[in-house]
Order: C-alpha cells, then structure tokens, then sequence
C-alpha cells in the first residue's frame, strides 16, 4: 500500500528531527485526566460510548502534553480546559490586555478562580511563550515540541462464540474472521504538525496482512501558520456551536459538570478515533483571526442494506464487516459533502454561520415504523444554521438554529451563571419532528436530533475544599412518536450528587438519579382488539461511594448502589450492585487496578453500570444485568521511559445461567471473559 508506506518514511523523518524526548505525564496527571473523563461518562446509561470517549481522551492528553497558554489562547481554547468557569475565561481575557500572567499562581487574582479550580486546571495551562521564532524552511520549526506515539492493542473474548463455529446451513451466518479485535496507531504532534494513521480490525473481521485492516485512518494537518489556523488532509471532525448543523462523535450533555454543559467550539480537528463511520474524509482549512472562515469537502464510502436496485435504508454508524451479508455490501454507498462556515470572534463572545449540503450515491428510504415517519428520504441533504455566544460579566449566553433542506428547524438556547462558588446553567430547546440535520449531533435526550422539546436545569455548588453540590432537572416532551412509540409522548429525568470530603485523603459521594417517561404496552379492548396502553418507564437509583487514600501506594474505593427499574405495563423491579475496588502502586513503574464486583438484577430492565478503568484511550461503562460477580484486574507497567504496557483481564460469572450472550456473540456456561494488551512506545 503505498499510502503507508510514505506515510511511515515521514513518520521516521519526523523521529530523526526531534530535538527533545516526549514530556513524561505524571501518575497524578494522569488520574486527574481519568477522573474528569470518569464524571462525563458515568452519567451515561450505555456502552456504545467507545469511540466518542477515545477522541475525547485523546484530545485531553494533548492539551497535557501541550498545556493551553493562557497569555494568547482564544476564548474557546480557555473554554475547553477542565474546571474553567466561563466567566473565569473571560476575565483571563480582559486581564491579559493589561498584565501578562508570570506564573499560574497569578490566575488566583481572577474572578471566579480559588484554589480549587486552579488545581483542576494546572495541568492543562501554562504561561510560557511557546511560539517560535524559526522561519518555516527550518525544520525545528515544524517539530518544535514534537511528540511521537506507537499504540498496539489486542483484545479477545476468550470463550468460544455461535459466530466463530462452522455453520451448517451458510456462510451468512456465522463471522468471517477470527474473534480477535487488533488496533495500532502511528501518531505525530507537534505545535504546528500532525501526523496519524490508525487501524482496525473488529471481532469477527477478517485480516490477511498487515494491509487489510477493515478500518484505515489517516491525516495530515498543520496548525497556527499566521493566518491559517488549521488545515487538514485526510480525515477530519467538525465541531461547530452547540452541534445542530454538524458535529463529530456524540454529545455530552447532562452530568455533574455543569460548568462543561455547553459544546465548546472546536471548529476543525484531526480525526484520531477509531470511529468507523464518523469522520470526513477530504479536506478541511479554517482561515483568519477575527473573521475565520472554514471550508471543507468530503467523500467517503459507507455502508448500507439494499431495499432493490438503487434504494437503501440509511447507512449503520457501526461500519462492521463480520459476516458474508456484511461483506455484500460493504462500502456500497458513496456520500459526498461539500460545505463551510463563517464566524466573527472577539474577546469575550463570537457569532457563527454554518451550512453543509451532502449526497448520497444511492436513494435513501426509511424504515416503515411510525417512528421512521420523518426521517430523511432521498438523496441530497442539507442544513444550515446560526450560532453564538457572548460572555456578560458573570454571564455566558449560547446558542444555535438550524434549518434542514427539507424546511424542518431546530433551536437551542442556554444560559451559564456564575457567581462565586455556584453555577447556574438553563438550557431550552426545540427540534422539531421534521429536523433533518444528518449530520447534528447536539444536546437531546433521544438518538435522534429531532422531534423534541425540553428544559434543562442544573446547579452546581462548591464549599471549600470539603463540600461540593451537583444537580440537574430535565424535562421533555415527543411531539410525534419516537422509537417504540405510536403517539407523542414525555418524560423527565433528575440527578443530585454531594461529594464530601471527609478527611484529606477520604471522599464520601451520594448520588440519588430518576429517569421516567411514558411508553406503551398492548392491552385488550372491550371488543378483544389489541391497543396499546400508555403507561411508564422509569430508571432510579440511589449510589454511595468512598475513596480512601489509604497511604501513599494504595487507594481503595467502594461503591454501593440500589437501583429500581420499570418496563411499560410491567411491575417495578430492583437491582444491586457492590464493588470494591483497589489501586496499588506496587512500584515506581508498575501500577495495579482491580475490582470485585457483586450484582443482583431480576432482569435487563434493572440492569446496572459501572465505569472501569481500562487501557490508554479506552473508556468502558459496563452493564450489568441477572445476578453474578465481575472481577477485573489491570497492571500498567512502564518498562523503560519510552515504553508502557498494559494488560487487563476481566471475568464476569453469573448464577443460574447455561449460556450467556445471543444470537452469534452466545456462548456455552455461565462466564464471559475478556484479556487485552496493549503497548505504548514515545518519544
């Protein structure tokens, strides 16, 4: 392949030319970084988050391994940083304008920073001048702080899976290649340089050699040359205002982290994730200062179940190729998109226009469920929008509408207050049941951007270094029916949480959360014909939890929960769940996480979450449901400088169970484990 092979030249070229070795994250940096990742996805009730979480991760260790300056950073870039109060931001901004900032102890004299939020903070801000003074032919300018990385993963379930068998009948019906799931990624980022390539191979794919990976990624891009603030090459993600018109991977909306309720602008960014069906993939440049204007075009392949001839259902975000169905119709669909935005920024707001148009190569019909009655159809598409923001002394005032081709308007409207150690924050929005934004992917209770009305309200208050308070309400209503729905409906969903610092090395956390909203169930009528019944869903629970830091090495944490589950028409039903959990640094170089886990469910429905730590980049919120224990153990061991390991190992064993999984990922028993390794070399 020849795109590889040149890109691996550059990648050595690159190596030889560095100045410097890769800065070393401290161990409690690194906690720090998986604690605020930890508080945006835990308050998600799902385990399809992977590759969202993986972007995610990896945009925060660049911002460790190249701290935001806050003596020239944008407003959106001191937005970004974890604990940054939006009117803390503005104020650096104003500050600055009279007095640089000597060292980050001087951000204390801002409003709106106390100890607390600095010590958030300190890892992902400096105040050094990082801008270099070499001209663009010399080559130490394009690897000033250059950062080289080799990531190789496996993963494995161990038992043997219905899909991995011979199968009888055809080949449709059993996975083409080996359980294995085989990731590696060739990354290089530099202050005005990146370079990646990822791949992947999925459970159940298949792959000959080193060149046929399922999934390849790539991009070059430069960054912060004068005026040209990004330009990307290969695959890219757009994250425009609050996400109706476009945005890459999914939204994090509700949690404790009120301050970090909003979308932050991101604009365009190289696309590092292994992400299947999310990125574009063309170019994309954003130019200016004040006045920015991006432009990007894509053209990719996707892949889509064919009705007859030319139709298709809309493309699967999964972009799996396991089995010989899959394999059919594999990159079958072709989507082209073309579109740009223009902002205006100045010091403490920026406003925004956005728009895209895209087509498919093939027709697109939706599914034939009265959910499916508004969903997109044909083959061109398109939206447009408006977004803005504006940073009022303590005040911070957002918000987007968008309008799909096909007429169907979205709007959303949101307010940040900040006072001190409190923080307010009130959202409104409205998309109507026509939105057709295929592209969107902003703040909404449902899958879907569309068909959905709502208010969020959330507070947070911290009290010294002991006492910190979280909450949110949010209710919502579905104008038309959403999916397992025949008519509109509604619903709402609370959340408080305390976090108590008992001593300086022990927290005690409460948190207390409900979600109810109506569904159907089938009843008889009088004349014994099926109707459907409204009645309610509902998930609640009530959690516990204590750190200890028992002395410098080790570090225990304890959670008990106590949830109640409710399907329409169906009994209330309860689940539980208890872990113990252990962090031992068992030497300077080896780090050791391990967790019993007991649960007890009656089913599905009273399932219950955990978020476990996992490998560099990885973000697992594991769902639990029946009864059983889960054990997990994760050593990350630093062999030299240059060169981290991890292995994991997890087993769940559940109770009166012969088999546990179905269809092709069933297995015989009553266990289901999993090992992955992964290796990490920088430079």
């Amino acid at each position: 392949m020849p795109e590889s092979k040149a890109i691996s030249f550059i990648f050595v070229l690159l190596l030889a030319l560095q100045s410097k070795s890769f800065s070393q994250i401290s161990d409690s940096t690194y906690y720090h970084l998986e604690d605020t990742l930890e508080r945006l996805l835990d308050q998600i009730d799902d385990d399809e988050m992977e590759f969202s979480s993986e972007e995610y991760a990896q945009y925060l260790m660049e911002m460790l391994a190249n701290p935001i300056n806050v003596n020239n950073a944008s407003l959106d870039e001191l937005l970004r940083v974890p604990g940054m109060k939006p009117v803390s931001a503005g104020n650096i901004v104003a500050h600055r304008k009279e007095k640089e900032f000597m060292n980050l102890d001087d951000l204390l004299s801002i409003d709106g920073i106390d100890i607390s939020n600095l010590e958030k903070m300190r890892s992902f801000v400096s105040v050094e001048n990082k801008q270099s003074q070499a001209s663009y032919a010399n080559p130490s300018y394009w690897t000033q702080d250059g950062r080289f990385e080799v990531i190789s993963r496996y993963q494995q379930v161990l038992e043997q899976l219905n899909g991995y068998q011979s199968a009888d009948d055809s080949s449709s019906s059993r996975y083409v290649g080996s359980p294995v799931r085989y990731y590696q990624r060739f990354n290089y980022r530099s202050n005005h340089l990146a370079l990646n390539f990822t791949q992947l191979k999925a459970p159940g794919e298949t792959l000959e050699n080193p060149f046929t990976f399922d999934f390849n990624s790539g991009h070059l891009a430069i960054t912060n040359i004068g005026m040209l603030k990004m330009l990307v090459l290969g695959d890219y993600g757009l994250y425009f205002g609050q996400g109706l018109v476009v945005r890459t991977g999914r939204s994090f909306g509700k949690g404790t982290e009120v301050s970090k309720f909003r979308e932050n602008e991101r604009g365009v960014r190289p696309y590092q994730s292994a992400g299947k069906t999310q990125a574009k993939k063309g170019a994309a440049f954003t130019y200016g200062d004040k006045i920015q204007t991006t432009l990007f075009y894509s053209t990719r392949k996707l892949s889509a179940t064919v009705i007859g001839g030319d139709s298709i259902h809309f493309p699967g975000s999964t972009g799996l190729h396991r089995t010989q169905n899959e394999l059919n119709r594999r990159n079958n669909t072709t989507l082209q998109t073309i579109g740009g935005r223009i902002r205006y920024r100045y010091d403490r707001g920026s406003i925004g226009l956005s728009g895209y148009q895209a087509e498919f190569s093939k027709y697109i019909v939706p599914g034939e469920a009265v959910h499916n009655l508004y969903d997109f159809k044909g083959v061109k598409a398109g939206a447009g929008g408006i977004d803005y923001m504006i940073i009022v002394n303590n005040f911070l005032f957002f918000g987007e509408a968008a309008r799909s081709m096909n007429g169907g308007r979205g709007l959303i409207s949101g307010l940040n207050y900040s006072i001190g150690p409190t923080i307010l924050s009130l959202t409104f929005r409205n998309y109507g049941k026509d939105l057709q934004s295929v592209f969107g992917n902003g703040f909404s209770e449902s899958s879907k951007l569309q068909n959905e009305e709502g208010v969020y309200l959330a507070f947070q208050h911290t009290s010294g270094k002991k006492v910190k308070v979280s909450s949110y309400f949010d209710q919502y209503n579905f104008k038309a029916p959403r999916i397992g729905m025949r008519q509109p409906s509604r619903g709402y969903d609370w959340l408080i949480k305390a976090e108590y610092r008992v001593l300086r090395d022990m927290q005690i956390n409460l948190q207390i959360r409900n979600k109810k909203r109506e569904g159907e169930f089938p009843v008889l009528n009088d004349t014994e014909n099926e109707v459907h019944a409204i009645d309610y869903t509902q998930r609640g629970s009530i959690r516990v939890q204590l750190d200890y830091q028992l002395n410098p090495v080790l570090r225990s944490r304890t959670r008990v929960e106590r949830l109640r589950g409710k399907s329409a028409g169906e009994p209330k039903e309860y689940g539980t769940l208890v872990y113990q959990d252990f962090r031992w640094k068992a030497t300077s170089r080896l780090l050791v996480d391990t967790r019993l886990t007991v649960f007890d469910t009656k089913s599905f429905v009273s399932r219950v979450f955990q978020f476990e730590n996992d490998m560099l980049y990885m973000m697992t919120n594991q769902a639990l449901f029946d009864g059983g224990q889960r054990f997990y153990i994760l050593l990350r061991y630093q062999a030299v400088s240059i060169w981290d390991i991890w292995v994991k190992y997890g087993v769940t064993v559940y109770e009166d169970r012969m088999t546990v999984g179905s269809g092709l990922d069933e297995s015989m028993g009553n266990t289901r484990s999993n090992i992955g390794i992964q290796m990490r070399l920088k430079f």
